[in-house]
């Protein structure tokens, strides 16, 4: 099993899916300093072709000394040479201690203060600690005052003060036994409630559920989201703000104290249940923002305030990225604690510090908080040395960071409608690019807010070997966080590379910017996970609707990959090959989206207006999600478009192609307050007329119908109506479906028709006419299928084709394309990926727009069809001047419904 389908299947399956669809599906087989080792695709024999990429990832900041640093190695390798144990809990580990050491100095030459260190694995571990510390502090902090109070009110009482009067203050004329036990209450009150923790707006502190709670994660679903502590964020960074944003929260007791004179007197006193207030000096994920130095201070204001412990969260910014070992040395704000990750591990290790004032430090926190795998002495002999290399390169990393930022900022001057802005300090950046919109819808799914970075991202691997991935909360701001490593060569090339993404973006050039993706895809689609996910939320989108013109939506998806370019002619110069390669690659990861509107105009009565949707899969796709057992997904992919044309204001909704085959007939779209069609009723009427007529027109020995797809819902249906006009009948079907064809026969038997069954396409060959309606993806009837020696009419009903293209070019067969019908009055609306002649629609979309003309004319095609609705579905066409087109090749003939002298369906069968 080759590493990327193990990934795929047992490691992270949507991280697979994600890498795939945006070609970001690679093996890095080695790294050293600022560059991967890339596997390129290749021969199967011998050693596999590499090139070498450079990494501006970075390990999201972990790689600040790049890849295998030399002598972050030799610690590594002296650590194996020595055989120093790994595992060497309850015992007293130098490794550890001289690496606590080492941060607490280091940090206590800016703050002036000591600090007791807490080591873990992560920087979820670090903040998880923060979490815990802050409670523990909190608790004991309110425990010491309650005991305080408690000594006070045994004193008053012990004295004889109980019921004497305050003599001033705030509880001044009170009881002093009164005032205490009220204090004491409300004390206790605090004590029982859990703490609040205090975070920014677009903060990252990490996904662990303490962590996570403190995060601002607007891309991450509700259902993802787990409980944490109480939690507040606060959206407003000014000073004023941030100081009073918690004042209601705090609450005033009275405490007493007896003069010398023996008279007691009242001082008020703030309790708070805010244990901590946490926050990044950058904030990396959210692209790379600076917290002012004055929202810093107000930080620290109001943490004082409250009594709390100020944790300024160093793990991505920290270590000496920015220039400084502290991110926000330059603030002159100080914090109780830091919590550093990271580079702190050099790159080869795992390791997380807490670093918590040495005053306000629990003794039992570290007896209690404890990890089987903190405190090792390799990971911290390799952090002490990374912690020596931050300040070696300071200078440089000052230096490249001046000089890189200066680069990408020209970069941006010279494309500022593409660019927004260039952000951060030191090797640490953010290139925040403007969101595109596309001309098509198509593009404007695949490329919006959550994507661009990652396929900007692509473009730079592929073209200019260059690594970058977008910061995890604002993903239209790619991250650049080389190592200290990085050449005044490699500035340029990442300019370079830069100013080219950013060119093709401003020129609107998306088939060179999407290229990448036209790649075949080296492993096989993985279908998702079947465990069911909560349907989204879609906001109402009736934008647009106008007073008395009924909106209905028709959903579609591509019936071949070549008509990609059709939904997005942004992609004209791309090949078939490239299409198919394109949406084999991104198959599972788009969502519906609408493609065009149009208003659609009655020869007797107002006006529709028709939305067409895009369901993100080809009939081929569609076809082998269902052999794979994937129909589950598959229809959840429809409904979603579904629920897409319900917030568009749509009132009927119509399936067109595989969004019908998918959803049982439209069954599992179950809609309680609109009209739901397959619009196959009317795809079959327009066939009848065809096939009536010529079979009218056919003599003795020439009305034999061979049908194929006689299972299918239209094959069944165009069965039952042709019968009566046939002499004999062969319903054909693939091995193995002849009991589902004789039950399709015997329902023939009133008809007095002659029907046989057969499992192969060669009983066509004695048959003058032919009707095909299969759900196959690939033609099924060939030249060899059909006789050479007569005249033979074929009617093809399928979207994509069942007739293979050979088939047109024999002299003696008619391909006819059935199931389309010509709008009223030669209006021509241009539906991309509907490649028919002008004014010309399929039937099923014809049938969607005219159960929006009549919104009290029941769906004829929901679930099965029936002879009754096929008939229904023609009258109401015939109502509105929609009629029946007859193509064949590039001709196209329309022609009147054929009435009948009967008026009843009853009649007609009579």
């Amino acid at each position: 099993m080759s590493a990327e389908s193990g990934f795929a299947r047992y490691a992270r399956p949507e991280f697979a899916r994600l890498f795939r669809a945006l070609h970001l599906d690679v093996v890095y087989r080695a790294g050293q300093g600022d560059h991967l080792t890339r596997e390129l695709p290749g021969a199967e024999d011998g050693p596999p072709a590499t090139e070498q990429v450079l990494d501006l990832v970075g390990g999201a900041g972990s790689s600040l000394f790049g890849h295998n640093h030399p002598e972050l190695l030799e610690v590594a390798r002296r650590c194996f040479d020595e055989q120093i144990p790994f595992n060497a809990q309850a015992s007293v580990r130098p490794g550890a201690a001289e690496l606590a050491e080492r941060l607490s100095t280091v940090v206590g030459a800016t703050t002036g203060a000591s600090y007791v260190v807490t080591l873990g694995s992560t920087g979820a571990d670090a903040v998880e600690g923060a979490v815990k510390h802050a409670t523990v502090e909190h608790r004991r902090r309110l425990g010491a005052l309650q005991e305080d109070v408690e000594l006070s009110l045994r004193r008053v009482r012990r004295d004889g003060l109980a019921d004497v009067a305050c003599a001033s203050g705030p509880a001044a004329g009170r009881p002093c036994a009164e005032v205490l036990g009220e204090a004491l209450d409300r004390i206790a009150e605090l004590r029982r409630e859990a703490p609040v923790f205090v975070s920014l707006r677009n903060a990252f502190h990490g996904k662990t559920a303490g962590a996570g709670t403190l995060t601002h994660g607007g891309n991450v679903p509700e259902d993802l989201k787990v409980p944490g502590p109480r939690h507040r964020r606060l959206g407003d960074w000014t000073p004023e703000a941030v100081v009073g944003a918690l004042d209601a929260d705090r609450v005033e007791i009275s405490t007493i104290t007896v003069d010398a004179a023996g008279v007691p007197h009242s001082a008020a006193r703030h309790l708070s249940p805010v244990a901590a207030c946490f926050v990044e000096p950058i904030q990396g994920e959210s692209g790379v923002h600076e917290v002012p130095a004055e929202t810093l201070a107000a930080l620290r204001e109001l943490a004082d305030r409250h009594e709390a412990a100020l944790v300024f969260d160093e793990i991505q910014c920290g270590m000496g990225r920015t220039g400084t070992f502290l991110a926000s040395e330059g603030s002159g704000v100080a914090a109780d604690y830091y919590l550093f990750s990271k580079s702190l591990g050099g790159g080869l290790a795992k390791v997380s510090a807490l670093l918590v004032d040495e005053k306000r430090y629990v003794p039992e926190f570290g007896r209690h908080h404890t990890s089987t795998f903190a405190d090792d002495d390799f990971s911290s002999r390799i952090a002490t040395a990374a912690v020596d290399l931050s300040f070696a390169y300071r200078d440089r990393i000052t230096e490249t960071g001046r000089l890189l930022r200066e680069r990408l900022t020209e970069v941006a001057a010279r494309w500022p409608d593409v660019i927004v802005e260039v952000r951060g300090r030191g090797l640490l950046l953010g290139v925040e690019f403007v969101l595109p919109r596309p001309e098509s819808g198509l593009l404007r799914e695949a490329i919006d807010s959550e994507s661009l970075g990652y396929l900007i991202a692509g473009r730079l691997l592929h073209t200019h070997r260059m690594r970058v991935i977008p910061t995890l909360s604002a993903p239209t701001t790619v991250r650049v966080q080389p190592s200290a490593l990085l050449e005044p060569a490699d500035v340029d090339r990442i300019a370079a590379a830069f100013d080219d993404v950013a060119g093709l973006l401003s020129r609107g050039d998306y088939a060179t910017l999407l290229a990448h993706l036209t790649v075949p895809p080296a492993e096989p689609w993985q279908p998702p996970q079947h465990v069911p996910s909560p349907r989204r939320d879609r906001p109402a989108q009736h934008g647009g609707l106008r007073p008395g013109v009924p909106r209905v939506a028709f959903l579609a998806n591509l019936d071949v990959p070549s008509k990609l370019w059709h939904m997005a002619p942004e992609l004209a110069d791309w090949s078939d090959e490239q299409c198919e390669a394109a949406l084999d690659r991104m198959w599972g990861e788009l969502d519906p989206f609408e493609v065009t509107r149009h208003r659609i105009t009655s020869e007797a009565q107002g006006e529709v207006e028709v939305v067409m949707v895009a369901a993100p899969f080809t009939a081929a796709q569609a076809n082998v999600a269902l052999r794979a057992g994937q129909g589950a997904w598959l229809r959840r992919t429809v409904l979603d478009a579904v629920e897409l044309g319900v917030s568009l204001g749509a009132r009927v909704i119509g399936l067109g192609g595989h969004t019908s085959i998918v959803t049982n007939a439209a069954r599992d779209v179950v809609e309680s307050d609109i009209k739901v069609t397959s619009g196959n009723s009317l795809t079959a009427a327009c066939a009848y007329d065809l096939l009536r007529l010529q079979l009218a027109e056919s003599g003795a020995g020439e009305r034999r119908v061979g049908l194929v797809g006689a299972i299918g819902n239209i094959g069944a249906v165009m069965a039952e109506l042709i019968a009566e006009h046939c002499e004999s009948m062969v319903l054909v079907g693939r091995p193995g479906s002849a009991r589902r064809l004789a039950a399709v026969a015997e329902r023939l038997a009133h008809h007095r028709v002659d029907v046989s069954i057969a499992e192969g396409l060669d009983a066509l060959r004695d048959c003058p006419i032919v009707v095909s309606a299969t759900n196959s993806a690939d033609p099924v009837i060939l030249p060899s299928h059909l006789a050479g020696d007569r005249k033979v009419l074929v009617c093809d009903l399928a979207v994509p084709g069942d007739v293979h293209p050979a088939v047109a070019g024999l002299s003696n067969v008619t391909l006819v394309s059935g199931g389309r019908i010509q709008l009223p009055g030669m209006q021509t609306p241009h539906f991309p990926g509907i490649t028919l002649p002008p004014g010309i629609l399929y039937s099923c979309m014809a049938e969607t727009m005219l159960l929006g003309l009549e919104p009290g004319t029941p769906s004829p095609s929901y679930g099965g069809l029936t002879s009754a609705g096929v008939l229904a579905a023609r009258d109401l066409a015939v109502r509105h001047g929609f009629h029946p087109a007859r193509i064949v090749s590039d001709d196209v003939s329309v022609q009147p419904w054929i009435t009948d002298k009967f008026s009843t369906y009853e009649e007609h069968i009579g």
